[in-house]
C-alpha cells in the first residue's frame, strides 16, 4: 500500500543502522539447485539471456545485487509454451475425482502502529461477507491470505463448520503476523493422520514487524489423505514481502518454501497457494510511482516466479492449459508511465480492453485503485501452483475469480477484495 510503502520508508531511514535484514541464505550454493546454470535449467534460461553474462551464471548467483544486472526484460514466453506442452504430453488418467481449489488474498489488514495507519478500503463490509460468499462458492480447498485478525478466523471458522469445511490458521500469536488460513472440505480427509506446520521466514523486511504494523511473512502446511483417491496431499498457504525493491526477501522466501514443497515423495501431490506479490513479466524496467519518481527496478521482480518452479519441482496451472497470457496483457498497457494518464482513469482507460485473465492485482479492481492507483505495475501476484512427479493430477480449468462488484446496499458496489482471486481445477487419480 502506498502509506505503509511510505511509512516504512521513513522509519527505514531512522532506524537505518539497527536494521539488518536477512538476503543471502546461510546455506546458499550447499543445495543441488542453487548450483544449477542458469542456461541449463528450461525454468531459467530466459534469465540468463536477460542478464549481463547471463550465460556464466548459476542459480545462486541470482541472490547478489552486484552478480544480477539486467540489459532488458526476461521473457518467460518459452518457459509458459513449456509447461502447456510437459501437461499436454501427460497420458488421460482411466478414474478420477475433482478438486476445485482457489488462492484468494481477502485483504483485511487494518492496524493502527507508531506514526501511521494502514488498511484496505471497504474491510468492514467485506469482512462481514468474505466467509458466506467464498465457502459458499463450492471450493474443495481454499488458500487465503491477508485475513490477519483473530476475529477473522473465527468468522472464517463458524462459516465453515456450518458448511462441512474444516480450517488450519496455525497458532494465534504467530497467525495475527502472517495472515494465512487453510480451509479444506472435511468430507476429502481420509482418517490418515494429518500433519501441520507453520512457518516464519528468515528472510524478513524486520521493520513491517516492528514499529510497522507487526507483520511476519511465513507459510502454513496441511497434510492430509485424500479420502476419495488415497492420494496423500500437501497443501502449502503463503504470502511473499511486496514491494519491487524487496526483490531478495521475496526470491529467498521462494527458495525456502520450494525446498519444503519438494521435500515429499514423488507419488505425493502438492499445492501451493498464495500471494507470491510479483508477477512472472514485466516489460519496462520503470513503471508506476508517486509525485517525487517513476519507480524503478521492475525486472528483478521477474526472477521470482521460475525461482519458485525450479525450487519447489512445481507447475504453473495458469499455464498448464494455454500459455499464460502475462506477456500479452502487460503489451496492452499505456508506455512509458504517465502518471497523470493512469491516476485520471484505472489503467490509462485500458481496462475495457484487458480481458479480466490474467491480473489479480490492478488498478481495475475498485478498491486496488483506491489504495495504489498508479503506484505500481498490474500484475498476476496471486497462483496455484503443483508438484506432481508421479503425473496423478491433470488441471482441466484455471481461471481468475472474484472479479465482479457485488452490491453492499448503502455501502455502494466493490469487489470483495482489493485482489482477485487465482482458481483451479483439478483431476486427481484414483
Amino acid at each position: 500500500m502506498p502509506e505503509l510503502r511510505h511509512a516504512l520508508a521513513a522509519l527505514a531511514l531512522l532506524l537505518a543502522p539497527a536494521c539488518a535484514d536477512d538476503e543471502v541464505p546461510d546455506d546458499l550454493g550447499t543445495w543441488p539447485e542453487d548450483q544449477v546454470k542458469l542456461v541449463d535449467s528450461p525454468r531459467l534460461a530466459h534469465l540468463a539471456a536477460a542478464i549481463e553474462g547471463g550465460d556464466a551464471l548459476t542459480v545462486a548467483d541470482l541472490f547478489y545485487t552486484d552478480r544480477v544486472r539486467f540489459t532488458a526484460a526476461a521473457d518467460p514466453t518459452d518457459l509458459f509454451a513449456a509447461q502447456v506442452a510437459e501437461h499436454a504430453a501427460l497420458p488421460p488418467l482411466a478414474a478420477s475425482e475433482q478438486l476445485r481449489v482457489l488462492s484468494y488474498n481477502v485483504g483485511l489488514l487494518n492496524r493502527w502502529y507508531p506514526f501511521t495507519h494502514v488498511g484496505v478500503p471497504r474491510y468492514l463490509e467485506r469482512r462481514a461477507r468474505q466467509p458466506a460468499e467464498l465457502l459458499g462458492a463450492g471450493w474443495d480447498i481454499l488458500f487465503l491470505q491477508e485475513a490477519w485478525e483473530l476475529v477473522d478466523v473465527d468468522r472464517f471458522a463458524a462459516e465453515a463448520a456450518r458448511r462441512g469445511y474444516t480450517i488450519y490458521s496455525g497458532s494465534p500469536r504467530k497467525h495475527e503476523q502472517h495472515g494465512l488460513v487453510i480451509v479444506v472440505r472435511e468430507a476429502l480427509i481420509g482418517d490418515a493422520p494429518q500433519e501441520f506446520g507453520e512457518v516464519q521466514y528468515a528472510a524478513q523486511r524486520e521493520i513491517e514487524k516492528f514499529p510497522g504494523p507487526g507483520i511476519e511473512r511465513g507459510y502454513l502446511r496441511w497434510s492430509f489423505t485424500h479420502a476419495p483417491t488415497g492420494r496423500r496431499i500437501h497443501l502449502y498457504d503463503t504470502h511473499f514481502t511486496a514491494f519491487p525493491e524487496l526483490w531478495q526477501e521475496r526470491d529467498v522466501q521462494a527458495r525456502t518454501l520450494g525446498g519444503a514443497a519438494k521435500d515429499h515423495p514423488d507419488d505425493d501431490l502438492v499445492l501451493v497457494g498464495g500471494d507470491l506479490n510479483a508477477g512472472p513479466y514485466y516489460p519496462e524496467d520503470r513503471f508506476g510511482g508517486d509525485d517525487e519518481a517513476v519507480l524503478a527496478g521492475w525486472w528483478k521482480n521477474a526472477m521470482m516466479y521460475p525461482l519458485i518452479l525450479h525450487y519447489g519441482g512445481l507447475v504453473d496451472t495458469h499455464s498448464a492449459l494455454a500459455p499464460a497470457r502475462d506477456v500479452e496483457r502487460m503489451g496492452q498497457l499505456l508506455y512509458p508511465f504517465d502518471r497523470a494518464a493512469y491516476l485520471g482513469d484505472p489503467l490509462a482507460g485500458r481496462c475495457a480492453a484487458i480481458p479480466v485473465d490474467t491480473f489479480t492485482g490492478t488498478d481495475c479492481n475498485s478498491i486496488y485503485f483506491e489504495q495504489y492507483a498508479a503506484t505500481e505495475y498490474p500484475a498476476r501476484l496471486d497462483y496455484v501452483l503443483l508438484r506432481d512427479p508421479g503425473g496423478h493430477a491433470r488441471v482441466v480449468a484455471s481461471e481468475v475469480v472474484y472479479h465482479e462488484k457485488l452490491d453492499f446496499g448503502a455501502a455502494g458496489a466493490f469487489e470483495l477484495s482489493d485482489h482477485y482471486g487465482a482458481a483451479a481445477t483439478l483431476q486427481i487419480e484414483r
